[in-house]
């Protein structure tokens, strides 16, 4: 989840603390530029309406208008002014108005449904042609159009800003009418990802008096004015420096009540600061976010910054997170296997495998994601297909990832290694005289595990039992047969959960051994599982909703009767 907040936290806003990133992740284009959408057309017109056909009732398709091309905008080799075209039009509109219409595949073309063009919007069309691909002299065209009365224009020259590189905004710098933005972001009708933006460019061409107003707007309290927090913040930070931290962790890192997802904007506008930038020192910002870890709701959004930015100074504090963590905060335990992972120091391994032994399905989560996208586990299999003196056969299991992790989750569980290549496996953590059943076929839709208990004078009783899902299946049944104890476990509920403890002391079907269970299959089929979801529980469902249903129609008819 971390990540994913990352994502949106490469906030440009400094002049010397930036590259060629986006301008502005907090304020991302809502739509496709009208430039992108004309180059994305082979012919581009300007038309007025000709006529208007009337519409039969048994009309199966809406008929076509009749349109005349006024200018061509793009395709002149195919299209001339004059020419005729027909499209289909929604809407009521009188002949002669001018629309705005594209079109593609020609000769026969298929055109876009027209767009109503007024006089500035057609010029507006113009003047696009006219422009540098990109560069400060574009962007100057598209700054006269900030909060235009025509939203489509205002719509456009926002867009065009959200996807500029932060060098082409710097270019611009000199051409930037401070003062404009300064209004633009103190007005309460300024919708918020404009405002983002332009916070954004005032973090470029702002003063360092500008940061006293914004300092206001941070510490108001006043929802309407901290609209765009994030940039707000980030824009502050750039024009106050580190001294504006304090304010920041005041108000935001270090204040219990303050609301989540104002902490969180705080918190990815300093990451910007302490990823990308150079305004304020490392230290100081590493300093301002380690507070969060006081917040359990949301220590884990921060460890990966932490371990981005190599402050191992935490790691025994995050450890004994780990181990104090419950149900309701064990999010954490995830985070802290990565960063002790990402960690140099010796005794960060030491600390996974003592973790390990606390929640093995945690630890296994996190290193999976760390190694789950390497082709490692794909050359260990061809290497044991290769290897002809191995004595046990491995089991093919055709499953996706998220299978493999359920296989790997229950294997941890039970104290035992890799457990995606066999079907049965040897459990002798906490049961040496026993082996476990696993069939991997039913991973995905239920578990069946058998496990068999064997006699102090089993000639077995002296070693490990690993047995493969076929070639074995008459010993698992004669030592079913032989032994005092046999106990059957069959249920859909995910097996990680399922300690070692309770898989030896939960009889859940026979204390006792039954010939009918000795002949029982190894394992449930899936397919059996997969009929019950798809037939019996959509039935389930069905008559339910019915009897719903007919109680309320019921009820209806005799109150209206009554």
């Amino acid at each position: 989840m971390a990540f994913c907040v990352f994502a949106v936290a490469n906030l440009a806003l400094g002049v010397s603390a930036f590259g060629s990133s986006a301008v502005c992740p907090f304020c991302s284009a809502v739509a496709m530029t009208l430039t992108e959408q004309m180059e994305s057309k082979d012919v581009v017109v300007s038309a007025k309406l000709l006529l208007i056909p009337e519409i039969p009732e048994d009309a199966e398709e809406m008929p076509k208008a009749k349109f005349e091309i006024i200018k061509v905008l793009r395709g002149e080799e195919i299209l001339q002014p004059g020419m005729t075209f027909n499209a289909t039009l929604i809407g009521r509109h009188p002949v002669g108005q001018e629309f705005f219409v594209m079109g593609v595949d020609p000769p026969n073309i298929n055109w876009t449904t027209p767009m109503k063009a007024s006089p500035r919007l057609l010029v507006y069309l113009e003047e696009l042609g006219k422009l540098p691909e990109k560069g400060p002299d574009r962007l100057d065209f598209f700054q006269d159009y900030f909060e235009d009365k025509e939203s489509t224009l205002a719509f456009d020259a926002y867009d065009e800003f959200a996807k500029a590189s932060y060098e082409e905004l710097i270019q611009l710098k000199p051409r930037m009418d401070r003062q404009k933005l300064i209004d633009f972001i103190n007005n309460d009708k300024t919708s918020d990802n404009r405002r983002r933006l332009y916070l954004t460019l005032l973090g470029v061409c702002g003063e360092p008096s500008d940061a006293d107003f914004l300092e206001e707007l941070i510490d108001s309290g006043d929802s309407t004015k901290m609209r765009g927090l994030n940039a707000l913040i980030a824009c502050y930070l750039n024009l106050k420096g580190e001294a504006g931290v304090d304010l920041i962790e005041r108000l935001f890192l270090a204040n219990p009540d303050c609301e989540y997802t104002e902490t969180m904007q705080a918190v990815s506008a300093l990451r910007f600061h302490g990823t990308e930038a150079s305004i304020i020192p490392r230290d100081r910002i590493v300093k301002a976010v380690r507070q969060v870890l006081d917040r359990k709701n949301m220590a884990d959004m921060i460890v990966p910054d932490l371990a981005r930015w190599e402050d191992w100074t935490v790691m025994d504090r995050l450890v004994t997170m780990f181990k104090e963590a419950d149900e309701d905060d064990n999010w954490i335990r995830v985070p802290v296997v990565s960063y002790l992972h990402a960690c140099p120091k010796p005794e960060a391994k030491a600390h996974i495998e003592e973790l390990r032994k606390i929640d093995a399905n945690s630890v296994a989560r996190a290193e999976y994601f760390l190694t789950g996208f390497d082709d490692s586990d794909e050359d260990e299999d061809e290497e044991d297909e290769d290897d002809e003196d191995n004595e046990v056969e491995d089991v093919e299991v055709e499953a996706d990832s998220e299978v493999e992790s359920q296989l790997q989750d229950v294997g941890d569980s039970l104290g035992v290694g890799d457990s995606s290549d066999v079907s049965l496996i040897n459990a002798t953590a906490g049961l040496t005289n026993s082996f476990v059943a696993l069939s991997a076929d039913s991973i995905e839709d239920g578990h069946t595990v058998r496990r068999v208990d064997l006699d102090a004078d089993s000639s077995n009783a002296s070693g490990p039992q690993v047995l493969t899902a076929d070639a074995d299946i008459d010993k698992v049944e004669e030592l079913a047969n032989q032994v005092p104890e046999t106990f059957v476990i069959n249920r859909t509920a995910d097996l990680q959960s399922l300690s070692e403890e309770q898989l030896a002391q939960t009889p859940i079907a026979s204390s006792s051994p039954q010939p009918d269970l000795a002949a029982a299959p190894v394992a449930a089929t899936a397919s059996a599982n997969l009929t019950w979801y798809i037939i019996f529980v959509p039935m389930a469902i069905s008559v339910v909703i019915f009897m719903l249903l007919w109680s309320v129609v019921s009820g209806w008819f005799e109150r209206l009767i009554f």
